[in-house]
């Protein structure tokens, strides 16, 4: 017999506080399967994970494949591109003035 508590991954003696439920030794997988614990309902019999992107649907019991959006390739700047800017310069700085500044404005904060 295992225990568990608030639907941990059941272990084999609790840790003498209260909450623990007994819960039944893990079955035993049939080849090409294997065991986990899913609290509820509890011990799952499935199938492995498949290659790529796939979750595991506890409401639907099933793996389940999801897609992963590409994300946009993000141009750094070499540091010559980056000026410093003192307190004084961003305290100057409004939405109205910075959109009026061209390039070479910001260049010489």
């Amino acid at each position: 017999m295992l225990y568990s508590k608030n639907g941990s991954i059941p272990k084999p003696e609790t840790d003498g506080t209260d909450g623990w439920i007994e819960v039944d030794d893990a079955p035993i997988a049939p080849a090409g399967k294997e065991v986990v614990w899913w609290y509820p309902p509890g011990w799952v019999i499935r199938d492995p994970k498949p290659a790529g992107n796939w979750s595991w649907s506890q409401s639907q019991e099933q793996w389940v494949e999801y897609t992963v959006q590409e994300i946009a390739q993000i141009d750094t700047l070499e540091s010559t591109q980056i000026n410093s800017i003192t307190s004084n310069d961003l305290n100057t700085l409004t939405s109205a003035n910075l959109n009026s500044l061209s390039s070479t404005d910001i260049g010489a904060l």
